[in-house]
């Protein structure tokens, strides 16, 4: 019975897990792109170098996107993104660029790589600040993003997705209320990456 049990919660996760791939993916393809850059050189090379590192003109929007967000997981650890300081200001082109370039950030790094990266796709991406819950309970003040399609909001998290480890996607192209009692009290975090509209 205790396998029977296993096995169907495994089909249940994977059913969800292909569910949730699927609308993401006609979801992601079919958004209006707007390609957008943030102005800073050093930030823009950054980005173009990592999207030609990662991408080609053959893929669609979703696998450009899902590109993007395993790279940060997969290349990225937490920490202090001590490359942000070589900037006049602390702002999301500095913790993109830092990034990108030392592969080391806290949550608002992640975040803003993140942002630039999809942006530069053509997505309405932009960084939300708030609380988000914690795996030992209670709440701390985190930062994601979302993308903005039709009206819609879907949280995009990498920095979340790698601290439980990498191949999951939990918070890759969700909706608030596909994660309830996850993130509370989200405002646009302005300074970094703001929406387009």
């Amino acid at each position: 019975m205790k396998n029977f049990l296993a096995t169907l919660a495994l089909t249940l996760c994977l059913l969800t897990s292909s569910a949730q791939a699927t609308d993401a993916e006609y979801l992601l393809n079919n958004a209006e792109l707007y390609p957008t850059f943030t102005g800073d050189p050093y930030c823009d090379e950054a980005v173009a170098r990592t999207l030609a590192a990662i991408t080609y003109d053959g893929m669609s929007t979703y696998e450009k996107v899902l590109a993007c967000y395993n790279y940060l997981v997969d290349t990225c650890s937490y920490g202090d993104n001590v490359l942000r300081l070589d900037f006049p200001e602390d702002n999301g082109t500095a913790r993109a660029y830092g990034i990108l370039t030392g592969h080391v950030g806290a949550c608002d790094d992640y975040s803003c790589a993140f942002a630039a990266l999809t942006r530069a796709i053509g997505l309405n991406c932009y960084t939300v600040y708030g609380l988000t819950a914690r795996a030992s309970g209670g709440m701390t003040g985190h930062i994601w993003c979302v993308i903005a399609i039709d009206g819609v909001e879907y949280v995009f998290d990498p920095q979340i997705d790698d601290n439980i480890g990498a191949g999951t996607y939990y918070r890759f192209c969700v909706t608030y209320d596909e994660t309830p009692g996850s993130y509370e009290n989200s405002e646009v975090r302005w300074g970094y990456f703001e929406p387009f509209y």
